[in-house]
């Protein structure tokens, strides 16, 4: 059975599946769709959830300022709505910071998470100067333009073209004030490398050996596994078999 469901009328968010519940955190430009490819095959295995982000997807546009704990918080509101007390998180780029925001506050039960594509390093003040740029971007010729001009830098070069443009399709969902308040989330989120570095919590850490898009995360915690895709940023598109071989190994282990 597939639930549909809303917290609030804000939060947009998929159910499907059965047993351990596995939680599905997008990035900025992604939502729900991003994780279609390892969407199905983890509901042979699981009870996944799948949520938009304020101003992604079906979600409704945020009506303050984000942080990532806020985020961390929408995502505790709908496990909490749905009765799930623990659960595995699986956070994409901006999800993963969203994860480790939910790990540092210890929200709630996260038995074990993965980090796809993520970082634990705040943004450069190089980084934060392109993102309040992008705002400005944004804010004066809208979305759609802004998504055309920077999708490609997800991808590896050789990515396939219906990779790109399926990446394209989703990341055309998202609301104008929705990635703004995502970019100046981003811009302000802590640094977790000392977190990363002492967590008890086992992390599954999976990196694109093209991706340009985030800073590697680099640890000897024992408890923190990294493995590596040939790919960009968006590994659950270019290469979703590997992804959901690694995911599944990890958390059945």
């Amino acid at each position: 059975m597939t639930i549909f469901g809303e917290v609030l009328r804000m939060l947009h968010y998929q159910r499907e599946g059965s047993g351990e519940v596995v939680v599905l955190i997008h990035g900025f430009l992604g939502g729900i769709q991003i994780f279609e490819q390892i969407f199905e095959p983890l509901t042979k295995h699981f009870d996944v959830i799948a949520i938009d982000l304020p101003g992604h997807g079906k979600s409704e546009v945020p009506e303050e300022e984000y942080t990532m704990y806020r985020y961390a918080e929408d995502v505790l509101e709908v496990l909490t709505y749905e009765k799930v007390e623990k659960a595995y998180w699986i956070g994409h780029s901006m999800g993963g910071y969203i994860t480790l925001a939910a790990l540092e506050k210890q929200y709630t039960n996260i038995e074990k998470a993965v980090l796809l594509y993520s970082s634990d390093a705040p943004d450069t003040a190089e980084a934060i100067e392109k993102r309040t740029k992008q705002q400005q971007e944004i804010q004066a010729h809208g979305a759609g333009a802004f998504v055309e001009g920077i999708i490609h830098n997800f991808l590896a070069p050789d990515a396939e073209a219906e990779d790109i443009l399926f990446a394209k399709e989703v990341a055309h969902d998202a609301k104008e004030e929705g990635l703004i308040t995502a970019l100046g989330a981003m811009k302000s989120r802590p640094d977790q490398r000392e977190l990363v570095d002492s967590i008890e919590t086992s992390i599954l850490v999976i990196e694109g050996e093209q991706d340009k898009a985030v800073t590697p995360i680099e640890t000897s915690n024992p408890n923190v596994t990294k493995v590596f895709t040939n790919t960009g940023h968006l590994g659950m598109i270019e290469d979703s078999q590997t992804v959901v071989r690694e995911i599944l190994q990890f958390l059945k282990d």
